[in-house]
């Protein structure tokens, strides 16, 4: 484990390296999670696989479970930013970048403001905008409508106030969350993703609840270098409900990449 030191507070991370060694450096994958959750918490259950070929960088966003001090309004781009910023520190600026729903949107303005130069791009679960007005999406992005289980965010509390503060999630984390929108979350255009030439691989639930799926489908017709997997009968953060095919989708897609 280690930490980043950020206009803000710190970035916790932790680095893995490959299982095997390798006559070449490893090429690195950095994995970014969604908003209330935490790198271990969202890829954890992942990383045995992507550590047989890849050497992974696993932040908690900052604000999240113990990186310190969130820029203002959680700002999607300044998180990306930051975190960017760790990329270069940690020599992943050039490797694989993944995101699942907001770290995906945050991996999106990663590539459209230049803050690194990844070699691919995985984007599960999320969106290029969340302006009804650029997307035609409708649907509320609110956690009462978050599908699943159980307590999930009694559960996600458990997560941050252990290392935040007592009191950390419901009064800071989730407000933030109820408060985010097109300025500070993510506000591309289908015209922004057409000058991407990197490939991309797009990982979706066909009953996401939060980003339909003509979302990603008109975000694959706009990329000049992607493929979509949409997986049927499933909702909204596909890390969480079916890992091991986001994991499987995602080893397929990067094997087919040159070294």
């Amino acid at each position: 484990m280690a930490e980043f030191k950020t206009q803000t507070g710190q970035i916790y991370y932790e680095v893995f390296e490959p299982q095997a060694p390798t006559a070449q450096p490893a090429p690195t994958l950095t994995l970014l999670h969604n908003f209330m959750s935490t790198g271990r918490t969202a890829w954890g259950s992942m990383l045995p696989v992507f550590t047989q070929k890849y050497r992974v960088l696993l932040p908690d966003t900052p604000g999240h479970g113990r990186s310190i001090g969130a820029p203002a309004n959680f700002d999607h781009l300044a998180l990306a930013t930051q975190l960017a910023a760790l990329m270069q520190a940690e020599g992943a600026s050039t490797g694989h970048l993944a995101g699942c729903s907001s770290g995906g949107m945050m991996a999106q303005l990663i590539v459209q403001h230049k803050l690194a130069a990844p070699a691919s791009l995985t984007l599960v679960s999320t969106t290029y905008s969340i302006n009804p007005q650029t997307t035609g999406n409708m649907a509320e992005l609110t956690p009462e409508h978050f599908q699943f289980g159980h307590k999930w965010m009694e559960a996600t509390a458990r997560l941050h106030d252990p290392y935040q503060g007592a009191g950390y999630y419901a009064q800071t984390l989730l407000p933030a969350f109820r408060a985010q929108n097109a300025a500070t979350a993510i506000h591309l255009s289908l015209d922004d993703l057409a000058q991407w030439q990197l490939p991309v691989c797009i990982i979706h639930g066909a009953q996401d609840e939060f980003f339909p799926a003509f979302i990603p489908q008109q975000m694959a017709q706009a990329l000049p270098n992607a493929i979509l997997h949409l997986v049927p009968e499933q909702t909204h953060a596909l890390i969480f409900r079916q890992s091991w095919k986001v994991r499987d989708v995602m080893m397929e897609f990067l094997a087919q990449l040159p070294d």
